[in-house]
């Protein structure tokens, strides 16, 4: 068995396998809602931070 082979996907492939989390991520959400309202400052603050970075980047490509 070679684990740390290199992988080709098509693009489809990549978009099912975003599909895929996505939607486990939504489901985790909905069986953890209670514990993770609780942290929702945290979600708030990590997705304003990671926006703020990436607008920076795209502002100040080469």
């Amino acid at each position: 068995m070679r684990i740390f082979r290199t992988w080709t996907f098509e693009w489809w492939e990549v978009s099912l396998l975003k599909l895929c989390l996505i939607s486990l991520g939504i489901l985790l959400g909905l069986y953890f809602a209670p514990y993770l309202l609780d942290l929702l400052w945290l979600w708030w603050a990590l997705f304003v931070l990671i926006a703020i970075y990436f607008i920076v980047k795209l502002i100040t490509e080469d």
